[in-house]
């Protein structure tokens, strides 16, 4: 049994530490556009193989529920350096810009490349 000394705090019990869900259940969307956001993400990143997805424009199909128009900015790996060989430190990156769709479901309808808009 510890004894207790005048003006000392009673040691504390050791907390267990704090369990930050990992993968698609980190970020529950709350709401159809949020939900239209982690369905955009997904597909870039798992489809594209898209290292950073930024959305820059995501908007209701005529303000109704029949789907979603988002444009995205995505970092992916460059090809030209990878079909080099050459021996990096660091992955070589390019921006690319996409146009997606989806259905009322949150399914892709469509997808496209688009040229990179003048500054």
């Amino acid at each position: 049994m510890a004894t207790k000394i005048d003006g000392a705090a009673e040691p504390q019990q050791p907390t267990a530490p704090v369990q930050m869900p990992l993968g698609p259940e980190m970020a529950r969307p709350t709401s159809r556009l949020g939900a239209a956001r982690a369905a955009i993400r997904d597909f870039l990143v798992h489809e594209l193989d898209a290292r950073e997805v930024r959305i820059t424009k995501i908007v209701p199909h005529d303000h109704a529920d029949t789907g979603w128009t988002a444009e995205a900015e995505i970092l992916v790996l460059n090809l030209e350096v990878k079909m080099l060989g050459l021996p990096l430190t660091q992955e070589v990156l390019e921006r690319e810009h996409y146009t997606v769709e989806l259905d009322s479901d949150l399914t892709v309808r469509s997808y496209e490349h688009r040229e990179e808009l003048p500054d």
